[in-house]
């Protein structure tokens, strides 16, 4: 009987633990990267001096580009809950800050940060349509 209820115990134990499944739905930094360069978005890998923008968020560090000199950062995060968290890191450390201007985009598991230092009132930021409109372009998972 106490082998009975230990085996009960056990499988009951092993059921509550979490298990990390495959969120097909999420995309990686390489299918983004090659959405933007399809739709004229011409990424170059780059490294740029410590800058916020750049900074880990929920421990995930970005990888760091360059549009037409200008920084751009990707984050690839393993879930959109963390992506959540990652915005709500992001909102903390600057609420104190006079940021640089940049755009934010989302997508899913992706967060992007492209420092294009306009006028944030501008209709003209270059490559924000396009990099909207490649985003928008990735199917559903």
């Amino acid at each position: 009987m106490k082998k009975v209820i230990s085996l009960c115990l056990l499988l009951f134990l092993a059921a509550c633990q979490p298990v990390q499944v495959y969120d097909s739905s999420n995309i990686t930094e390489e299918v983004v990267v090659k959405a933007l360069q399809g739709n004229g978005v011409n990424l170059l890998e780059a490294e740029f001096p410590k800058s916020v923008y750049g900074s880990k968020l929920e421990n995930v560090k970005p990888r760091a580009y360059e549009v037409s000199g200008k920084p751009f950062f990707i984050f690839e995060f393993k879930t959109e809950n963390d992506l959540d968290k990652g915005k709500k890191e992001f909102a903390k450390k600057t609420e104190t800050m006079n940021l640089v201007s940049a755009s934010k985009f989302e997508k899913r598991n992706i967060l992007i940060f492209y420092v294009h230092g306009q006028n944030l009132n501008s209709d003209s930021v270059p490559f924000e349509k396009e990099i909207q409109e490649a985003l928008d372009g990735i199917s559903e998972g």
